[in-house]
């Protein structure tokens, strides 16, 4: 779902990184989507722009009166992903304090930042945001994919980078045209380097070592 090593360098009226470039474009109207779980983590309330997220990425089946009452993780793509997320409410349950970090969620044509905040509530439940913080297009429009987790290739939830066999990661915006159509959803060394950073400094009341809210990626293969 997230800045360490996404190093920008404008050129004239592009950015790139890692040698991928993306088209400059205004940012998107202001996009937020905010739900409640329940202690079990159920969907208990949904508002913000739920349903026009769901219907702009091709989740008729996920619109709001269709996931109220059902657990979270039944919508969250990615053993590894479900696991994480599932850490990340827990230790806000814990702590009785909120958790921020940023991740991306890509289109075939939009490069998207969004913010992710918990937010402790009574009685167990909590209140998760999602603010989107940017948009832009990419200079040519990805492959439509779609999530398998027998596939070989894997993509990263939270930075959206993609492993391959022999590749390495790349960022989805270096790959272009060769962006797989199947990919297993986990997490890349160094998204998951900063979920637990961001983790422990909660359970130690510290603020983060890094920066939680900038944008982050791979990393170094572990």
């Amino acid at each position: 779902m997230l800045a360490c090593d996404k190093l920008y360098m404008r050129q004239s009226d592009r950015i790139s990184r890692s040698g991928g470039v993306c088209s400059r474009a205004n940012l998107l109207k202001f996009q937020q989507v905010y739900y409640v779980l329940d202690p079990e983590s159920r969907i208990l309330w949904i508002g913000g722009e739920w349903d026009e997220f769901a219907l702009a990425n091709g989740g008729s089946g996920a619109r709001s009166n269709a996931v109220l009452a059902t657990p979270l993780a039944h919508h969250v793509a990615g053993v590894e992903t479900r696991a994480a997320l599932a850490r990340m409410i827990d230790a806000v349950r814990a702590v009785q304090g909120p958790l921020r970090i940023d991740y991306r969620c890509d289109s075939p044509t939009l490069l998207r930042r969004f913010q992710m905040t918990i937010q402790p509530m009574k009685d167990g439940r909590v209140l998760m945001v999602h603010d989107l913080r940017d948009a832009r297009g990419f200079e040519e429009a990805l492959p439509h994919w779609h999530a398998d987790e027998a596939a070989e290739a894997r993509k990263c939830s939270f930075c959206g980078a993609v492993h391959q066999p022999g590749q390495g990661w790349n960022f989805a915006e270096d790959l272009g045209a060769d962006h797989p159509a199947a990919v297993d959803y986990v997490i890349c060394p160094g998204c998951r380097a900063q979920i637990d950073e961001v983790v422990t400094s909660l359970h130690q009341r510290r603020a983060p070592s890094t920066p939680m809210t900038g944008g982050f990626g791979p990393g170094v293969e572990g």
